[in-house]
């Protein structure tokens, strides 16, 4: 057997990847291991080849002996309401690559409901992880803090994306899409607009968006009609089912707000297939600004963030996790945006 053929068998070490990537031992021991102090040492670029070399090798480190000895797991859990939403799908990504990034790994958990997520916290402080990353927009300000401050007694750190609650022991981070969702309605208004539907979260709490609404429909005066408040933004078969249930009533309305672009894009072929024009019989807003939104026909007009990057919450995380000096738990304040299209 020659040399060659010995190597392909064997397992491959870490020297292997170092010769792979062209770095150092030493930056890939750090890199692998997560050490922030000596991290900063090893560039943006060498990081990726090491990320590379361990893909290309099918490196296999021995975690549960590091594990042992830092007392840690070196994951962190993302948790989602749900899977197969481009908002989490994009989350997702940036927390995976950003953790790999610090040799820590990712496990991704969907709860939709406070005892699907009462469940996963549970496993979570028993050791599942040693800190998350939590999407509980849809949970009540009540329901987050519990959950939060549980995981804050276990010494799992955490960082809730939650429209109204303050840091105490875990991060926030705070998209501002209340103030979107009333730019986008005063901007129908101004278009003319006085009959405006809205499709919400079915299985949403009452949170900040639909209380945009209310808050708009008070301030200018316009009667609210519950007929004209719906649900189905979560699903597709509901949305087109509440959308042509809408375009039906004998005094329509002449727009409408979804919480998701999914269901506005979907919403917009109900109407089509009903003969109505958008935006000339009626217009659409979405929420989320997602790439099929830019490509749908008519281009859907959307709210969205201003930034898309979630990696630095990854980064952030492990910070506490890992106790580095001058990390505390703060607020990310995310700013949206009315993105103007062809559908209103």
């Amino acid at each position: 057997m020659d040399d060659s053929s010995a190597e392909r068998k064997r397992a491959p070490t870490m020297a292997d990847v170092a010769r792979r990537a062209g770095v150092s031992t030493a930056a890939v021991s750090y890199f692998l291991s997560g050490d922030s102090k000596q991290l900063r040492f090893v560039g943006q670029e060498a990081r990726q080849r090491i990320l590379d070399a361990v893909t290309e090798l099918n490196y296999v480190q021995n975690r549960a002996a590091r594990q042992l000895r830092r007392r840690r797991a070196e994951r962190i859990a993302l948790l989602l309401p749900r899977l197969g939403v481009p908002f989490s799908d994009r989350i997702a990504r940036d927390v995976q690559s950003a953790a790999a990034a610090s040799g820590f790994s990712t496990i991704i958990a969907a709860g939709d409901t406070p005892e699907r997520v009462d469940r996963i916290v549970r496993e979570i402080e028993s050791g599942l992880a040693d800190g998350a990353i939590a999407d509980w927009q849809h949970l009540p300000e009540a329901e987050v803090v519990r959950f939060a401050d549980r995981l804050s007694a276990a010494g799992r750190p955490a960082v809730v994306f939650h429209p109204s609650v303050e840091p105490a022991g875990f991060s926030v981070v705070r998209q501002h899409t209340a103030e979107a969702v009333g730019m986008a309605l005063d901007h129908l208004y101004e278009a003319g607009h006085r009959r405006i539907a809205y499709m919400q979260h079915d299985k949403a709490a009452e949170g900040s968006r639909v209380a945009a609404y209310r808050r708009f429909v008070a301030a200018r005066t316009l009667p609210l009609e519950p007929v004209l408040l719906v649900g189905g933004a979560e699903a597709r078969k509901a949305a087109f089912a509440n959308a042509r249930t809408l375009a039906s009533m004998p005094r329509p309305p002449t727009a409408l707000f979804v919480e998701s672009d999914l269901a506005a894009v979907t919403a917009i072929h109900a109407f089509e297939e009903m003969g109505l024009a958008v935006p000339g019989d009626i217009a659409v807003i979405g929420c989320g600004n997602i790439e099929e939104g830019e490509f749908s026909h008519p281009a859907l007009t959307t709210i969205g963030p201003e930034t898309t990057r979630y990696d630095r919450l990854a980064d952030h995380l492990i910070a506490l996790i890992t106790s580095r000096a001058g990390e505390a738990p703060t607020i990310f304040d995310v700013p949206w945006r009315l993105v103007l299209r062809a559908s209103a």
